[in-house]
């Protein structure tokens, strides 16, 4: 029969090897997927929604872009549209009402909204603003970004900034309405 310092010898290395096969802890502020910040919750005029679909074409690969994680938010049908905006390229207009939005109003330089929204400078020149209200009933999916490979640039680990993926399909199915441009990005001083 073994000793009673042996059992307790043998417990506690039992529970070193357990402690050594448990996945690390995710560093301050990331998720154990490696996402940083967290989903917001859904602004006044849009409630949550289910759909699967719709969260998986936003949700990006690391390296990839999209969001890193999310949820699914629908637009009232019956409350006014919710405001969103997006920044684009002007040297190539089918770009201005595409699917990546923001429900906040777009601040700092070109490089700073490029850094805050993981968006490599390859995809977008980003020099000027549109601003639109969701349609009624239209179902968006709204999450921290993903990380971006952009070589030769630099890379852009995952960002805390919310961003809004709107699906508009093509000229012919769009989900916001009543758009009106803002000016230049950034805007003048």
């Amino acid at each position: 029969m073994p000793s009673p310092l042996r059992l307790a010898a043998a417990a506690s290395l039992s529970l070193i090897l357990i402690g050594c096969a448990a996945p690390p802890p995710a560093k301050i502020g990331t998720t154990a997927t490696g996402c940083v910040g967290s989903v917001l919750p859904p602004p006044d005029g849009m409630k949550a929604a289910q759909n699967p679909e719709l969260l998986s074409k936003a949700i990006g690969a690391p390296g990839n872009g999209g969001l890193c994680e999310g949820a699914v938010y629908q637009q009232d049908a019956v409350a006014a549209g919710v405001v969103v905006y997006r920044v684009w390229d002007s040297a190539k207009p089918n770009s201005r009402l595409g699917r990546w939005w923001s429900f906040s109003k777009p601040q700092g330089t070109v490089a700073q909204y490029q850094a805050a929204n993981a968006i490599c400078p390859a995809w977008s020149q980003l020099d000027s603003v549109v601003r639109c209200q969701l349609k009624a009933g239209v179902q968006v999916a709204v999450g921290p970004g993903q990380s971006a490979n952009c070589a030769p640039d630099p890379s852009l680990p995952p960002s805390p900034v919310n961003q809004v993926y709107v699906p508009n399909a093509g000229p012919d199915d769009i989900q916001v309405e009543n758009c009106e441009d803002e000016g230049a990005f950034p805007a003048s001083m």
